[in-house]
């Protein structure tokens, strides 16, 4: 697998994605303590700093060891952080991933993961060679869904109860794209 390097200082119109780094702890924490950010995501809010640093120690070894590869999201105009994502579970074997992403609550709604979301998908279909990436999402995630669909994502499962978190069972659908 080619190097995170590649996409070091990516820029879409509004956004730059840089590979996460130990800098990072505070965008994590963010979107994690946050139970509206987690609406749509089987997890329970963090509650610490430390709690946000452990997930952030996990992102850096996948992007050491190539399992994952995890970006920050930060704003042109303001230089702030305004989410992360990243392709993660990479199987060489089966040249695949998982997709997944997160915005701080503020914001959402203004067009930028589209922007994010294609440059994910060109390196995990040009840099990576991937054959195929899957989203995984909760039930009632209108906005991924479109997201997802509006990118040429389709649907292939449905799987009940399939996480639990938050003192409940949720409902999940895996969303694909092929590399054609």
């Amino acid at each position: 697998m080619n190097s995170l390097e590649s996409l070091k200082g990516q820029e879409t119109k509004s956004l730059i994605l840089r590979p996460i780094s130990e800098k990072d702890v505070d965008v994590v924490f963010a979107f994690n303590s946050s139970s509206e950010s987690l609406t749509y995501i089987a997890r329970e809010p963090f509650k610490t700093t430390k709690e946000a640093q452990d997930k952030l120690d996990f992102f850096l070894a996948g992007n050491t060891n190539k399992t994952s590869f995890w970006w920050v999201f930060v704003c042109k105009e303001t230089g702030e952080k305004i989410g992360y994502g990243g392709l993660f579970d990479i199987s060489e074997k089966d040249k695949r991933a998982e997709i997944g992403y997160g915005l701080i609550k503020q914001y959402w709604n203004k067009g930028y993961m589209s922007e994010i979301l294609e440059e994910i998908i060109k390196f995990a279909f040009s840099t990576l060679e991937l054959h195929k990436i899957y989203g995984v999402i909760i039930k009632g995630n209108i906005a991924s869904q479109g997201l997802l669909k509006k990118n040429g994502f389709v649907r292939e499962a449905y799987l009940k109860e399939h996480s639990f978190a938050r003192g409940r069972y949720f409902d999940e659908m895996i969303y694909s794209l092929i590399n054609q």
